[in-house]
């Protein structure tokens, strides 16, 4: 059989040939799920984690689930017939090292591609050239729905991570509809998605730039660091009973993340969320 990596550098320059398609959840097969799309320094082949840091966290998982406790479905990118993990890799390892499980549940969105398989073909995937293509596929996406053009706005909306693109799409939805009782649910999508990023967006990151926080965390976009700062105002806000507010919640993030180098490798928030849900 024929081993052919796929070029994402190639196929990335026609996005409009692809789409990307949200099946729901479904029972996948782990022996398909061949690599990660964020923490692939982390982990070995056999989705084992590498670094001593991440031992506590894979303990506390592994204890969930042989007890038979819950936990969210975990997140992965098909592409062709294979899985890449976005988001539930102790999940995955656990899943397999301990329980000898064969399928895992997950939330999956699948990349339509516009050629076939060769049945005398198997295409191999590198693991950051993979992500690059996505998050391009992703914001062509995200223009698509919100009309949000880079190449026109003062600050573009730039991220490192996958499904980031997806929130702020998500976060201008919910703006449209409960925007000064319901003012923009009439409205075109344009209109909304451009009223967001002038009243919300913007000045967001007037504060991020002026307050220097995005100085604490390399390699990031301010768009980056709004999105987990929004999540992270989320659950102050869910703790607190009622909104602390995205100036309070940038200096909580600022305080709390910047020293930790678990940031090179993981959006912090996520960090965060890990917390709530082993407790």
């Amino acid at each position: 059989m024929e081993h052919i990596l796929l070029d994402f550098s190639s196929i990335e320059q026609n996005l409009k040939n692809y789409t990307l398609k949200n099946k729901g959840i479904a029972a996948i097969e782990i022996d398909k799920i061949i690599g990660s799309l964020g923490r692939y320094f982390d982990f070995t082949e056999t989705l084992l984690p590498k670094r001593d840091i991440l031992t506590t966290r894979y303990e506390r998982i592994k204890k969930i689930m042989t007890e038979g406790g819950s936990l969210p479905p975990i997140q992965v990118y098909q592409i062709l017939d294979n899985y890449f993990i976005i988001d539930g890799h102790h999940r995955v390892a656990v899943a397999k090292n301990e329980l000898n499980a064969k399928y895992i549940d997950a939330d999956v969105t699948e990349v339509k591609f516009n050629f076939e398989l060769s049945p005398n073909t198997k295409y191999t995937f590198n693991s950051e050239s993979t992500k690059a293509f996505l998050i391009k596929l992703e914001a062509y996406s995200f223009e698509k729905s919100t009309y949000l053009n880079n190449n026109i706005l003062i600050k573009p909306l730039t991220v490192t991570e996958l499904k980031s693109y997806a929130t702020l799409n998500q976060e201008i939805e919910d703006f449209k509809k409960n925007y000064n009782n319901g003012e923009l649910a009439r409205k075109s999508k344009i209109y909304s998605s451009y009223t967001w990023y002038a009243q919300i967006f913007l000045p967001a990151v007037d504060l991020i730039e002026k307050e220097k926080i995005l100085s604490k965390f390399p390699h990031r976009t301010y768009t980056d660091l709004y999105v987990w700062i929004q999540r992270h105002k989320y659950f102050l806000s869910q703790q607190a009973g009622h909104d602390v507010g995205f100036d309070y919640t940038a200096q909580d993030f600022a305080e709390k993340f910047q020293n930790k180098k678990i940031l090179n490798i993981l959006p912090p928030i996520f960090t965060d969320i890990l917390k709530h849900l082993v407790k």
